[in-house]
């Protein structure tokens, strides 16, 4: 019964969130040419809520200016500079810290970083790395004098046949490999634009088949206006969102990525057809009863209530249920409340949030809170997510927080963004940050980020060892070398 009701409130999450996004696509493509007062309220509410959420605009993107800063990551060089320091308070506390100085260019497929090592405030250079579209370039100079590459296009292959494999008694699967810079040619953004238009198709339908009118009865003393869309549309709908997505390229680019992280084409098509069931029960409800929402305005016209009158039945006998109400003063966004509920037999089950944020010229708060139960409560989970963000100083301190059936985790994080050149440098700065299980803490980490466009180009090595050839001897060879340069750090 769990999975049928968690799969279920999927569903009907999906249906209320399609829905609402639909109708409010649908009725600013209404506008005037219905020229009816209900419509006419819903559209203007939907516009107040689109302005309100522009004033969550974050002031970090227009000072720091990402997209550029993405554009010069796509044609340019750019330098990263990464420090991290962390201590484990498990028992003993034990503190390890490393470096990451990264040269990167995308458009000639081709980067290299220096790597180093430590603890305590003290650290040695361990390790130089560099790469291309298919080789990965390995130097070790405190351990071994030569640089060893390996080959990521035939890696499954070259491994099994190689003495790495025989020596470690292992394999890797025959066809695996590793692509590196692999180049997008716009399809990510193709594929966004792609899921908008699906997610938007039920507009003309709703134009067409929705009914709108004006409630008579008020509600806390609010007027409203009901929105009734017929069971045979949104089950059409929902049929029809589901063979787009599973057809579209947005769809087929999170499947390639699936896939690539898989260990052979089995175990690839193995997580595919998983995912694919997965999708087919998030889009498997279907309604027995109209679709029905009402939407409540405050006096300046504010959306500030979506509710169903009454429980909306489907196929399978479930009833559905949304109320969400919209209680900031300044913003009615700024307060939110209410979520989706899903009755199967005796067993509810219940999504909810919980918003409250605020935000001035100075500084912006928010605080979200995600709730998932069931009316026994054995399995409920809460994930939460809490920011301050000063936007004259750029500073932040952040938590997220899951309460999972079977543990509980927490992660904080306070910092700030400095030395900003607008679309070209910025450095990040975490000061203290922390992870928490079940309410002791695991480790706590500082780290310095900076990031810059850069004039030199990595370097990729002349000359090299290729690692999958090498004969045992050499393999014997090489791990003699590394023993004794790590005796010469005892002794030293």
């Amino acid at each position: 019964m769990e999975k049928k009701n968690r799969t279920g409130l999927a569903a009907a999450i999906v249906i209320a969130v399609l829905v609402v996004i639909a109708a409010g696509t649908a009725v600013f493509f209404m506008g005037r040419a219905f020229g009816s007062k209900p419509e006419l309220r819903i559209a203007a509410g939907m516009k107040k809520m689109t302005e309100e959420m522009g004033q969550y605009g974050s002031s970090l993107s227009e000072q720091i200016d990402f997209g550029t800063i993405n554009e010069l990551r796509k044609t340019g060089t750019l330098h990263t500079d990464t420090d991290v320091s962390i201590t484990v308070t498990d028992g003993e506390t034990t503190n390890v810290e490393f470096s990451v100085d990264a040269l990167t260019n995308v458009s000639q497929k081709k980067a290299s970083c220096d790597i180093g090592i430590g603890m305590y405030g003290f650290q040695i250079p361990f390790a130089d790395v560099a790469a291309t579209q298919d080789m990965l370039y390995i130097s070790l100079p405190e351990l071994v004098k030569d640089t060893y590459r390996v080959d990521l296009t035939t890696l499954g292959e070259k491994f099994n046949n190689s003495e790495w494999a025989r020596m470690l008694d292992t394999e890797l699967p025959e066809n695996y490999s590793i692509a590196l810079f692999q180049e997008d040619d716009g399809k990510r953004e193709s594929a966004a634009e792609e899921l908008a238009a699906i997610i938007s198709k039920p507009g003309e339908a709703l134009k067409e088949n929705a009914v709108l009118e004006n409630i008579r009865d008020k509600k806390e003393g609010r007027s409203g206006v009901r929105m009734t869309v017929e069971k045979e549309v949104v089950n059409q709908y929902m049929e029809e969102f589901r063979d787009d997505l599973l057809a579209s390229e947005f769809y087929q680019l999170y499947i390639d990525r699936l896939m690539s992280k898989a260990g052979d084409l089995e175990e690839g098509m193995r997580l595919k057809a998983m995912s694919d069931a997965l999708l087919e029960d998030a889009m498997s409800m279907r309604l027995e009863t109209d679709y029905v929402l009402d939407f409540y305005f405050d006096k300046q016209g504010r959306i500030v209530n979506i509710s169903s009158p009454a429980d909306m039945k489907t196929i399978d006998g479930d009833l559905l249920a949304v109320d969400i109400q919209f209680k900031g003063e300044e913003r009615v966004l700024d307060v939110i409340e209410g979520g989706v509920y899903l009755k199967s037999g005796d067993e509810i089950e219940y999504l909810g949030i919980e918003r409250n944020a605020n935000v001035s010229e100075t500084q912006y708060h928010e605080s979200v809170k995600l709730i998932l139960q069931s009316s026994d409560h054995a399995d409920d989970l809460v994930y939460s997510y809490e920011n301050d963000f000063n936007k004259e100083d750029m500073s932040f301190d952040l938590e997220l927080y899951a309460d999972l059936s079977d543990g509980k985790i927490r992660f904080t994080a306070d910092g700030e963004f400095t030395d900003i050149v607008k679309g070209e440098s910025y450095t990040l700065r975490v000061n203290n940050s922390s992870l928490e299980l079940d309410d002791e803490e695991l480790c706590y980490l500082s780290m310095v980020l900076e990031l810059e466009p850069a004039d030199e180009e990595p370097e990729i090595p002349d000359n090299y060892v290729d690692l999958l050839d090498m004969s045992a001897q050499e393999i014997q060879g090489m791990v003699y070398e590394a023993l004794i340069s790590i005796r010469k750090f005892n002794y030293e």
